[in-house]
């Protein structure tokens, strides 16, 4: 557990320094939210599901995170509201739809360069969302995974840096 809060940190703090540079570095972090207690919309996590949201707090506690964006659903909410309390944040609510990932990553960029963001999504949103920041090469989240933690680092003139770790309990 400590090591994976290491690298995350080792992670991010080479991206946070890299972006008091002339070309900043804009570090999104992407998390699909964490165990749901059923298959409904609003389903709420489960106690292991909390659990794992308070891990991801305690695990980015250290860094600076500018924003937290969750889409509508309670399961993304509740995952990202531990992180959005301890940073002093409003988690930002974005809706999901068919230009739900270009969206967010167009205002991700307009909004956040060489900021740290975190983005609670779903199994496919997530992807999505890398690939609109223009990362390639990307895994798929299976359903049965709640422990995936990207941090994508953003340079002007680079293409995409994507580092996938894990958090939290390992569910398989």
């Amino acid at each position: 557990m400590k090591r994976i809060a290491l690298i995350v940190l080792a992670a991010v703090c080479l991206a946070t320094s890299l972006a008091a540079a002339p070309n900043p570095v804009t570090t999104v972090i992407l998390v699909r939210h964490a165990e749901k207690a059923n298959q409904e919309d609003e389903s709420p996590l489960t106690p292991a599901g909390t659990e794992r949201a308070k891990e991801l707090a305690r695990v980015l506690g250290s860094l600076k995170i500018d924003a937290v964006y969750t889409t509508q659903f309670r399961r993304t909410k509740d995952t990202g509201a531990p992180t959005a309390e301890a940073k002093g944040l409003t988690a930002i609510v974005r809706n999901t739809g068919p230009t739900y990932a270009a969206d967010l990553a167009k205002h991700i960029r307009a909004n956040h360069a060489g900021q740290t963001v975190l983005v609670v999504g779903h199994s496919n949103t997530t992807i999505h969302v890398m690939a609109a920041l223009g990362a390639t090469g990307l895994p798929e989240i299976p359903e049965s995974e709640y422990d995936n933690l990207f941090v994508l680092t953003d340079a002007p003139g680079a293409a995409p840096k994507v580092v996938a770790l894990r958090f939290g309990a390992a569910v398989r």
